[in-house]
């Protein structure tokens, strides 16, 4: 069972359809994220009919977001007892490193990525971000992300 199911998603993502780069959160740890996303034939990132470099980075950088917002909701959750719903932040991608595409995932194809968070500073986090298809590593890259309120 996932942490956050596909019809929940947008309540922890910035993004909206057609933009939206993740369906599910599996798991979560303060450090890192685990989430699945499958590949339809009206995603905006495809090219000809495979996912392309934009959509891998974008579906990392997502999948940062999504955590960002878990851990944000989380913690409003845990310390705030009239819960004013206030917005989970917004992540911009300042820049990225050693980006390897091994394979371009296909339509229908499920990414399961993953991110882990290295290092923290002030409102920046240097992610390692890792795509993987039925085991196999499509794309990996390191990516700094800036953190705003909303």
């Amino acid at each position: 069972m996932s942490l956050i199911e596909k019809k929940n998603i947008q309540e922890y993502l910035p993004q909206h359809p057609p933009f939206l780069m993740v369906d599910q959160l599996e798991s979560y740890t303060e450090k890192s994220a685990h989430s699945r996303f499958q590949i339809l034939a009206d995603n905006v990132l495809l090219h000809n009919n495979q996912f392309s470099e934009a959509g891998l980075l974008e579906n990392m950088a997502q999948t940062c977001a999504v955590h960002a917002g878990y851990s944000f909701k989380h913690h409003q959750k845990n310390t705030t007892d009239n819960a004013t719903e206030s917005k989970s932040p917004v992540g911009f991608i300042g820049a990225i490193k050693d980006f390897q595409l091994f394979h371009f995932p296909n339509v229908n194809q499920i990414l399961e990525t993953n991110i882990v968070i290295e290092h923290e500073f002030g409102n920046a986090s240097v992610i390692k971000g890792e795509v993987h298809v039925d085991g196999t590593l499509f794309a990996s890259c390191e990516m700094k992300i800036f953190l705003q309120a909303s």
